[in-house]
């Protein structure tokens, strides 16, 4: 999974830059044309972590708590995020950044 990368940074999608392992993966897998992002990044980044969006995760702004429901500003404690869900399958999951 990529971070903070546009939709032409790659190359399969016409990118200037190479990039041979990503392509191949994207020849391979599957490759989106439509998809939803905002454009602030915590709100994004929770979608991704947690495969809903963005108000499912409770993080429909930023990392202030709005007091209003899908505004907690933090992943809300019931929705399980990609690796924890991976965890349950037997899966070892780390994040470095």
């Amino acid at each position: 999974m990529a971070d903070d990368a546009g939709y032409s940074d790659f190359g399969c999608y016409g990118g200037e830059i190479e990039t041979p392992a990503l392509d191949k993966l994207a020849a391979n897998g599957l490759r989106f044309s439509q998809f939803y992002n905002t454009g602030r990044c915590c709100p994004s980044r929770a979608a991704l972590l947690s495969g809903v969006y963005q108000h499912q995760a409770g993080m429909g702004h930023m990392t202030k708590d709005r007091g209003i429901p899908s505004y907690s500003g933090t992943i809300l404690p019931h929705v399980p995020t990609l690796a924890e869900r991976l965890k349950k399958g037997g899966y070892r999951t780390m994040m470095t950044g």
